[in-house]
């Protein structure tokens, strides 16, 4: 920008500044809040930034970060952010003007280089108004390619206690001008902050403040974006670019408000368009209700019109974006055609035996099967990096072989090699991945110290011992997998939230009762109740799991007072699974998207998992199907339409994450950005997500619960 056009911007904006006349002595409000619903936000006493949003019914929920949390500072302050435009690039934190009178806030911002001022008022209410107006005070157009502002909810987990009670789940859609945010408490009870669109778009969002620290129990900052052209301009099927004349302006408005469930949240969405399902088979359809016009825009997606609004139908497998037009009104969200059950399965398996086994490896090691590029076809095995391992969370694989094959959904000519890999498995785990006593370690590489360092591989290991067993009626795996679950209990199993735990004893107890194997049977129901009694006596004071809370620590937890429940048919187990339901759910949005609806937040596994080392939300992750696992397993008079519905949807969300060549991803990271890296896109591992098909056909095999 030229002198003379910097100098005209300056000018413009101390005019914009002296006409808003407002007072700039921030001391006098000190304290100042506005109030709307049964509650209000408290305001900064230099800023007038929101810093809380306060409840009257829920005094103690945090639903924004604060200053106690060590990576939040004024930089992401509510209503902050940036903006990047043909002129440069601003931030805005502080106001040049600012001033609150009779439940009215004010704040000019000078945009010094971006060719821009932003007016911010917010308004009390029923709800609380926020309307953000970016002008043009330069004397030439301006084109805004970036356009952010920070919404700090307080996602994560200081611990199961303070997150049950203190902290909210943001379940997200960037959806156009059809967006919305629901802050959640993450107990599943008491007031929902929502936030609705009103005026403009919010096309796009990012994560902010994630990848300086490796660990696992924070979101980071969240960015409502307008527009994220200037670094990722094909997510969320193509982001917009927005050119003001000179005098023009932009202007984004929404409303906050509380709402007592997720029904009243979404009746005042006043959603556009309503869907039959979110996903589909191929030869399948989707229905949307809506007096919109519907586009897809990707190749490959039908949209024909129907009476009450359209239909969609695909010939090939993936995720399609598509827009609801009305006007200048226009939303997007994406659908998902995936093949059947059967056929992903023989995919994965056929993928699996001709890539990710490791046939160069020398004598035992040769039967290991690990992650691998799909770019390329090269296996990546690294001892130093625990989930790059030839064993741990890689044991879907050889279960999900021998699984297939007992259930018979293989074609013919994968069944001989199927059962010979899950045999050469069998040998390699014998030999390199556990010791005489029983204890598992993570991978191949690691000293036999590392033997019992991880309880989360053993019932991962009884699962694929007792698959074995039914394809071989030998007695040697039913001995292995008792003398895992042995020194699982021995080294802490019972007071541990292992995934599968209740699932893999309970089949196990199954086989073992068939055979005549009383006692064993016994002992394994009777840790099942131990364990689960345990549990019931810390309440909320859930133990760190690797992570200091999450979805797959809730998840195993209801599943396993379901089993007990089972077991025993004592009330007070069933009970607890019921409140504790809640808990789980929270993790889940009802966000009108395919690889979101239903699907529980996860943050982290793109970095410890996917060949890219990211992080940020992974929507869909396969652990999220433990949610639909609790729901196939609720007994019967818990059960309901809904209930079966949600679990379909997130099974049926996984689906996203397989190629039509039977390759995968083990992580989709959602955002358009991280930290400023562009996002929105699928890592290119296959390591770890075959735990979804697996937990899937076990449903099926074991509840009785529908397949496609």
């Amino acid at each position: 920008m030229s002198d003379v056009q910097n100098a005209a911007q300056q000018a413009a904006i101390e005019r914009a500044t002296a006409e808003a006349g407002a007072s700039t002595d921030f001391s006098q409000f000190a304290g100042s809040s506005l109030p709307f619903g049964n509650g209000q936000v408290l305001l900064d006493q230099s800023t007038g930034a929101p810093i809380a949003f306060v409840n009257e019914d829920n005094p103690n929920r945090h639903y924004l970060l604060d200053d106690s949390v060590s990576w939040h500072t004024s930089d992401q302050y509510w209503g902050s952010g940036y903006v990047v435009t043909t002129s440069g690039g601003s931030q805005w934190n502080t106001p040049q003007v600012y001033g609150i009178t009779n439940g009215l806030e004010q704040q000019t911002f000078a945009l010094c280089g971006a060719g821009l001022a932003l007016d911010v008022t917010r308004s009390s209410g029923e709800r609380l108004t926020e309307r953000y107006e970016w002008r043009n005070v330069s004397n030439q157009p301006v084109t805004i390619t970036g356009l952010g502002i920070q919404t700090p909810l307080n996602d994560r987990y200081p611990g199961a206690r303070k997150a049950l009670r203190e902290c909210v789940h943001a379940h997200i859609f960037a959806g156009g001008d059809w967006s919305w945010v629901l802050a959640e408490p993450m107990d599943g009870r008491g007031a929902r902050l929502g936030l609705i669109v009103t005026e403009g778009a919010i096309n796009a969002y990012a994560i902010q403040s994630r990848n300086q620290v490796t660990y696992s129990d924070i979101r980071g900052h969240i960015v409502l974006q307008v527009t994220d052209y200037a670094l990722n301009p094909d997510a969320f099927g193509g982001q917009p670019t927005i050119t003001l004349e000179p005098g023009a302006s932009y202007a984004l408005t929404w409303e906050l408000g509380w709402y007592a469930d997720e029904d009243a949240f979404l009746a005042a969405t006043i959603a556009p368009a309503s869907f039959s399902s979110l996903s589909a088979t191929v030869g399948g359809h989707i229905d949307i209700a809506t007096n919109r016009a519907v586009t897809a825009l990707d190749d490959g997606l039908t949209v024909e019109r129907t009476v009450s609004g359209v239909r969609l139908t695909a010939e090939q497998a993936g995720t399609y974006q598509l827009q609801l037009v009305d006007g200048d009104h226009r939303a997007h969200t994406e659908v998902l055609f995936h093949k059947t059950l059967r056929d992903t399965v023989n995919d994965r398996a056929r993928y699996i035996l001709e890539h990710q086994v490791a046939y160069e490896r020398v004598g035992a090691l040769a039967g290991a099967i690990v992650a691998t590029d799909t770019r390329t076809g090269q296996h990546v095995l690294d001892p130093s990096w625990d989930d790059w391992s030839d064993g741990s969370e890689r044991i879907a694989m050889p279960v999900l072989l021998q699984r297939a094959l007992n259930l018979g959904l293989l074609d013919e000519s994968l069944r001989e090699p199927a059962q010979r890999a899950a045999d050469a498995w069998r040998t390699f785990a014998e030999s390199a991945l556990i010791d005489a006593s029983g204890a598992v370690r993570r991978g191949s590489g690691l000293p036999e110290s590392k033997f019992g360092g991880r309880i989360y591989d053993c019932p991962w290991i009884i699962s694929f011992f007792t698959e074995h067993y039914l394809a071989t009626k030998d007695a040697h795996d039913l001995d292995m997998a008792v003398n895992i679950a042995d020194r699982a209990a021995e080294i802490g199993g019972e007071h541990f939230l292992s995934i599968e735990f209740a699932e893999s004893s309970a089949a196990l107890a199954r086989v073992l009762k068939q055979t005549g194997r009383t006692e064993e049977t016994q002992r394994l129901l009777d840790r099942v109740v131990v364990s689960a009694d345990y549990f019931l006596g810390l309440g909320i004071d859930l133990p760190y799991h690797e992570v200091s809370y999450e979805q797959s620590i809730t998840a195993p937890l209801v599943s396993l007072l379901l089993e007990a429940h089972r077991i025993t048919g004592r009330a007070e187990y069933l009970d607890g699974a019921v409140e504790r339901l809640d808990w789980l759910l929270a993790f889940s949005g009802p966000q009108p998207d395919s690889r979101l609806y239903g699907v529980a937040i996860r943050h982290w596994d793109g970095y410890w998992f996917g060949i890219n080392r990211q992080f940020g939300d992974v929507f869909p992750h396969y652990w999220s199907t433990l949610t639909a696992e609790v729901l196939a397993r609720l007994p019967q008079e818990r059960r309901s339409a809904r209930t079966d519905d949600l679990a379909k949807a997130i099974f049926e969300a996984n689906m996203a994450n397989y190629g039509a060549d039977g390759s995968a991803t083990c992580a989709y990271v959602f955002p358009s950005n991280v930290d400023g890296r562009s996002m929105h896109q699928a890592d290119p591992l296959a390591n770890d997500q075959d735990w979804h098909l697996n937990i899937w056909m076990r449903m099926i095999a074991e509840e009785g619960f529908s397949a496609l």
